[in-house]
């Protein structure tokens, strides 16, 4: 289903922006998935009135933006709650032109409304492309986030709503240009505990080793780049970003063909059982 987008925000006089830090940055994504997680990174000034806007900042290196959140009435627990909160799940980094004031002053009219058109398109943005800039802790909570907290290798879903949450999900990133067009030579991973370990264990230092170790080997070429063929009725259905693991393409298969195995280095496709 397509949403419209969301209506631009425009500053009304007597509104103020302020920003709001996140510090540790892993404790601030994973209370951005899991407020309930208990976690308190958010460095802020509490004097903000209905109306105002708060733009999260994730303190990574380089520094992104988390979310924009329109500050609500006062309720008895707390000096504001939150209206509406826009997640920005691209994690857009803070460009070097921007001098973020610190928490007790807010940002000026104009220069605040010229964030906020800039940051609008972020509002609606959802796809995220990893493996072509360098490995950064801002990478690393992107990939996190782009998680939803479901590890990439088993599938499950990684409790992170819980004190020890920063300790259950861990991170693997791939160099940069490791993903160029259709060409992948490492995918980064957000990893539970279990799966972490089966990966360090196994002394693999690239996911995609990790992943194609557990799927059939060529029976051509020998190759460990094998991906398994998801079957999809619906177009809607199908990942923007299909994993290097998997693959959709019907071309590759015959009307006949369930069950089988593409692979990556050699394109020959083989049934499970090769008689």
């Amino acid at each position: 289903m397509m949403f419209p987008p969301p209506e631009p925000i425009r500053l009304r006089p007597g509104q103020q922006v302020s920003v709001a830090f996140g510090r540790p940055w892993k404790d601030a994504v994973i209370s951005l998935m899991e407020p309930g997680c208990g976690y308190a990174p958010w460095q802020y000034d509490d004097d903000r009135q209905k109306g105002d806007v708060l733009i999260s900042v994730l303190d990574t290196q380089p520094q992104v933006f988390g979310c924009i959140e329109i500050i609500g009435p006062k309720t008895d627990d707390s000096p504001f709650s939150i209206d509406q909160k826009w997640i920005l799940r691209r994690l857009p980094m803070v460009p070097d032109w921007l001098s973020l004031p610190d928490v007790h002053k807010p940002l000026g009219f104009e220069q605040a409304q010229n964030l906020l058109s800039i940051l609008d398109s972020e509002r609606q943005t959802y796809s995220q492309g990893f493996g072509i800039e360098p490995p950064t802790t801002a990478e690393a909570a992107r990939v996190i986030l782009d998680s939803g907290g479901r590890c990439t290798h088993c599938d499950k879903q990684i409790n992170l709503n819980r004190p020890d949450a920063r300790g259950r999900i861990h991170t693997h990133l791939a160099e940069a240009n490791s993903f160029v067009g259709d060409h992948y030579s490492d995918w980064p991973a957000a990893l539970c505990t279990p799966c972490y370990g089966k990966m360090s264990t196994g002394g693999f230092i690239n996911y995609l080793d990790f992943r194609f170790a557990g799927n059939p080997q060529c029976p051509r070429c020998r190759a460990r780049r094998t991906a398994e063929y998801i079957r999809s009725y619906y177009i809607e259905d199908l990942p923007a970003d299909p994993s290097p693991w998997k693959f959709y393409n019907e071309e590759h298969r015959g009307p006949d063909d369930y069950g089988r195995w593409l692979c990556h280095r050699c394109h020959f496709v083989f049934s499970d059982v090769v008689q």
